[in-house]
């Protein structure tokens, strides 16, 4: 079955280091109706995760021997689409818009979302958005049980998004996010519990559920016809129940757009750290690390002379580079398709 975005996306989640890279203005067309985007095609990904049990909870290595060692690598193949329909009214320049926009592709970002966008006299534009997981992330319900198979759980998340682009007609822009992530079954520690080797007390340090709140600053800049780019900064509290999964992340990153009429392409490159808010139970230290990585997206106008199709290929790289090795994570995913604009 085909997944919205990719197993990458998953990962590069885990990863805490996706890039929120803002898109070029899109501006609202001038004439009412239907409009949006649609993007099918095949994915190939390697990743290592101990977290993460993919999208189908099937393509991770379930069963682990230690919570000292890196994660092994995985691998997966297989189909993906994304897109997004709008329904404009050209009078008021005002837009809804429902799915997973194109630019979430390169920002690995499974959400979806329901919002509406209204462009301002100066030309810039506000827009907000209800989030939420149309398809949730596998993840291990107790991620340090070791010597058997884990079980997987769902992890999904909901929460609003509102932002302003091009503000009073400037390249400055900036968004805010809120999310609230639960997982159908939060079983992290019951093992070592069991055994023994963590309190119940501490075993609530270790959960996973909680606020998400982040915000991003960015600014696009012309530097040639067709050509510009965009750095971005940006801070995420992740406000978890269990205090020594709770974090703080700062970081940033810079985009480099190519536009002609036959081909566009997009390289993004991003750098973050972060850093823990309490001592973890299980490794008596208080987690902190760097997360970094890039990607290339390129399109290709009017395939086969198709208006309105664009060929479509990414290749990606992420890793969190954490001071406890069972936290380690990357990704290194490539993809083709067709990316249809109507």
């Amino acid at each position: 079955m085909a997944r919205p975005i990719s197993l990458a996306a998953a990962i590069a989640l885990s990863l805490s280091s996706t890039p929120l890279i803002a898109e070029p203005i899109k501006p609202i067309p001038q004439e009412s109706g239907f409009s949006g985007s649609l993007v099918v095609g095949l994915s190939a990904t390697e990743y290592s995760s101990n977290m993460i049990a993919g999208p189908n909870g099937d393509l991770a290595d379930s069963n682990i021997d230690s919570l000292d060692d890196k994660p092994g690598s995985e691998s997966d193949v297989s189909p993906f689409f994304t897109g997004e329909l709008n329904y404009t009214f050209s009078k008021s320049r005002t837009q809804l818009f429902l799915g997973s926009a194109l630019e979430d592709l390169v920002r690995y970002d499974l959400t979806f979302q329901a919002g509406v966008r209204q462009e301002l006299a100066d030309k810039s534009i506000v827009y907000g958005a209800y989030l939420f997981s149309a398809i949730p992330t596998e993840v291990y319900a107790d991620p340090y049980q070791t010597g058997s198979s884990r079980d997987e759980t769902d992890r999904a998340s909901s929460g609003a998004r509102i932002g302003w682009q091009g503000i009073m007609g400037s390249g400055f822009g900036v968004e805010l996010t809120h999310r609230s992530i639960e997982l159908d079954d939060e079983d992290s520690g019951d093992a070592l519990v069991a055994q023994g080797a963590i309190t119940a007390a501490q075993q609530d340090d270790l959960s996973r559920e909680g606020d998400l709140n982040a915000i991003t600053i960015s600014y696009r800049h012309s530097i040639a016809q067709g050509q510009f780019l965009v750095p971005e900064i940006n801070y995420r509290d992740y406000d978890l129940d269990g205090e020594a999964m709770a974090k703080s992340q700062y970081g940033g990153s810079l985009a480099y757009f190519y536009n002609t009429p036959q081909y566009s392409l997009i390289t993004t490159v991003f750098y973050s750290h972060f850093e823990h808010d309490e001592e973890n139970p299980i490794y008596g230290i208080t987690e902190e690390g760097d997360s970094f990585g890039g990607s290339i997206v390129g399109t290709y106008h009017n395939l086969f002379g198709w208006e309105g199709f664009s060929g479509l290929a990414t290749v990606g790289y992420a890793e969190s580079d954490s001071d406890i090795n069972f936290y380690d994570a990357d990704v290194v995913t490539g993809s083709l398709g067709v990316l249809y604009r109507f």
